[in-house]
């Protein structure tokens, strides 16, 4: 008696034996309410309502989710630097990070807050000319994986393009990098004057 192996029926079986044990991860889907028990330590700086204690610190309230998400991986990555932001993103988990930003980004918009109107109208025209809305969206309020900048502090606004222009803030793809290069300091503090203005 004569038997035949078929090799490929063998290795098919296999195949779909071991994909079949195979774990699958699902990621589950955002949750604000344990994103509010997991912010805890966050509010000390950015407060429960998003709002931060100090103009050096960005407001949270209403920023895309995914903006917040993917600083967050930044910050574990050690990619971006601030403060104590690399230690206290190093623990959290991509779900810590989604729940987390979807607290924030579910809480009603910084208000919007007053300036000099000469050098709003200036920002607003720099705005114009470097194409912000086309990132940040219109009125600046952000969209998908890019930040809000309506009603953030001028002070953060200043630092962060600062330190963009400079290249001591790496940007994701290098767009920031080339907007903010030809900024100078003025169009640089229309500009965060002109954000803070909007609601």
């Amino acid at each position: 008696m004569k038997f035949v192996i078929n090799t490929k029926a063998i290795l098919g079986v296999a195949f779909f034996t071991i994909l079949g044990l195979s774990p699958v991860v699902y990621a589950a889907p955002p949750d604000a309410v344990a994103g509010k028990a997991k912010a805890q330590t966050c509010f000390a700086c950015h407060g429960e309502d998003g709002i931060s204690v100090s103009p050096d610190i960005p407001n949270l309230a209403a920023q895309p989710p995914l903006s917040i998400t993917y600083q967050l991986i930044q910050f574990r990555g050690q990619q971006r630097k601030g403060g104590a932001m690399e230690a206290l993103a190093a623990p959290l988990s991509d779900q810590d990070m989604r729940d987390i930003a979807a607290y924030f980004a579910s809480l009603p918009a910084p208000p919007a807050k007053s300036g000099n109107a000469d050098q709003i109208a200036r920002g607003q025209q720099i705005s114009n000319t470097q194409y912000c809305s086309s990132c940040h969206g219109p009125q600046l309020q952000g969209q998908k994986h890019i930040a809000r900048l309506a009603g953030q502090s001028k002070e953060y606004l200043i630092a962060q393009l600062k330190n963009i222009r400079s290249g001591a803030r790496i940007d994701m793809d290098g767009t920031m990098g080339s907007a903010a290069r030809g900024l100078s300091d003025e169009d640089i503090q229309d500009l965060a004057a002109y954000a803070a203005s909007l609601k």
